[in-house]
């Protein structure tokens, strides 16, 4: 009778413990979507399975910055970065409803000063969060955001980082100090390999006069912070929209390992090459 007690009482603790308490996380995709008149918001999340406690934490921080740098809701509580994946996803509900208010809001604020044109917009904010590389040594997230709440086109931006497995330290800048001289030759080569191989010389050209008109420079690909990421393939660079070029708004550059390995931080290279 003791025994079955005890038994009891132990199934009871063990079924009391929160989620969060443990290493794993059930949930591998967090996806939500709400709709109003006048508006909508989403969030797309590829949510860490069965990773450590502290990359954990690195990934959730990532998030939660991307979600305040976004749309300032102040009826929506951020929660902790060791929340569990239900409180999680309540959080992800709440924000996207709450963004979604504000863009009806601000749309129907907008119809009345410009005094009901003939014409109609959906205003939209988008994040997607996506785990874009997964290996021994290191995860890598990409978030991409998208925003119109009227003119003449959407805002639209990347935020990327690499997180180390081992203690959940972000990676943020990959490229040693002052090598973005020293890798042009690398830059102009997978950008027009990316965006344009089949006229090379003309993509260039219009580059150029894009470097030229907004920087006054030519022939110079600057190497930005916080949007590169590690990755089996390679660096994979995100450039945001109008930052280099007008169309493609956005190109992503990929240098293969070895290739790009001369310019690469200590911890990069020791997270790429599995040393």
């Amino acid at each position: 009778m003791k025994r079955k007690f005890l038994l009891i009482i132990w199934v009871l603790a063990f079924i009391s413990i929160p989620v969060a308490a443990g290493d794993e996380v059930k949930t591998s995709r967090v996806n939500f979507d709400k709709e109003q008149p006048g508006g909508s918001s989403s969030v797309l999340v590829d949510f860490p399975l069965g990773v450590n406690q502290p990359v954990r934490r690195a990934i959730i921080d990532f998030i939660l910055e991307r979600c305040k740098s976004l749309n300032k809701v102040e009826d929506v509580v951020f929660p902790s970065n060791t929340c569990n994946e239900v409180t999680f996803g309540k959080f992800l509900e709440e924000y996207t409803a709450a963004v979604s208010r504000n863009c009806a809001v601000d749309q129907h604020d907008y119809a009345v000063y410009m005094e009901d044109e003939s014409y109609e917009v959906t205003w939209f904010s988008n994040l997607s969060i996506q785990k874009v590389a997964d290996t021994d040594q290191y995860v890598s997230y990409a978030a991409y955001h998208g925003e119109f709440i009227g003119g003449a086109h959407d805002a639209r931006g990347s935020e990327a980082v690499t997180i180390r497995k081992a203690d959940g330290a972000r990676i943020d800048s990959l490229f040693e100090d002052g090598v973005a001289e020293k890798m042009q030759h690398l830059l102009w080569k997978y950008l027009i390999a990316s965006e344009n191989p089949d006229d090379s010389a003309a993509y260039r050209d219009e580059i150029n006069q894009f470097l030229e008109a907004n920087y006054g420079i030519r022939d110079y690909l600057h190497l930005p912070y916080g949007s590169s990421y590690l990755a089996p393939d390679g660096v994979h660079i995100l450039y945001q929209p109008l930052e280099i070029c007008f169309w493609p708004g956005e190109p992503e550059i990929v240098i293969p390992p070895k290739e790009a390995m001369p310019f690469l931080t200590k911890k990069a290279r020791q997270l790429l090459f599995d040393q």
